[in-house]
C-alpha cells in the first residue's frame, strides 16, 4: 500500500476542523515512496491519532497554528513525520504508557498513543517522538519498505516482465 494515499485521506477527515480553526496544514509528501505492507485502516488510525494530538497541541498556543506532515524514503524504510508548533511533549518518557494523559478529565483516555505504538510495532515499524521546548514536537513513524514484488498479472503468468 502507498502511505501517501492513507495520509491524504486522513488529513481530509480533519480538514474542516483544521480550516475552521485556522490550523495551517503543510504537506511535504515524497511521491516516489516505496510501498509498505500493512492494514490501511490501522495505519489510518495511527495517523489520525497523531494528527488529533498535534491539533490539540497547536490549538492551545497563542500563535498561528501549524502542522507539517512529511513522508520520505529512509534507506529500506518509509518515514512519516508530523511536526507541530505547540508547546511540546511534557512527559516524553511516558507518552506510550497506557492510560497516561496530560489532557483534562473527560478529554482523553490515555490510550491513543499506546494503541498506536502497538499498531506500528505490529507493522514492523517504530515510533520516535522528538521535542523542541516551546517550539513544538515532531512525531516520526517508520515502516519497512515492502520488498519489490511482481504485479498480479506477472505473478499469474498472464503478462511478461
Amino acid at each position: 500500500m502507498q502511505l501517501n494515499l492513507i495520509l491524504r485521506r486522513t488529513i481530509q477527515l480533519r480538514s474542516y476542523d483544521f480550516n475552521s480553526h485556522g490550523v495551517d496544514i503543510v504537506e511535504h509528501l515524497d511521491e516516489g515512496l516505496p510501498d509498505v505492507n500493512g492494514d490501511a485502516h490501522q495505519l489510518q488510525q495511527v495517523f489520525l491519532n497523531i494528527l488529533n494530538n498535534a491539533y490539540d497541541a497547536v490549538h492551545e498556543v497563542g500563535r498561528p497554528a501549524r502542522i507539517e506532515i512529511m513522508s520520505t524514503k529512509a534507506g529500506n524504510a518509509v518515514e512519516v513525520s508530523f511536526r507541530d508548533n505547540g508547546y511540546g511533549i511534557s512527559h516524553p518518557d511516558r507518552i506510550f504508557d497506557p492510560f497516561f494523559t496530560t489532557k483534562e478529565v473527560g478529554k482523553g483516555t490515555g490510550l491513543g498513543l499506546s494503541i498506536c505504538y502497538g499498531i506500528v510495532k505490529e507493522h514492523g515499524g517504530n515510533s520516535l517522538p522528538q521535542q523542541y521546548r516551546r517550539q513544538g514536537a515532531t512525531f516520526i513513524v517508520r515502516f519497512p519498505a515492502a520488498p519489490h514484488t511482481a504485479s498480479l498479472g506477472v505473478a499469474a503468468g498472464v503478462l511478461q516482465k
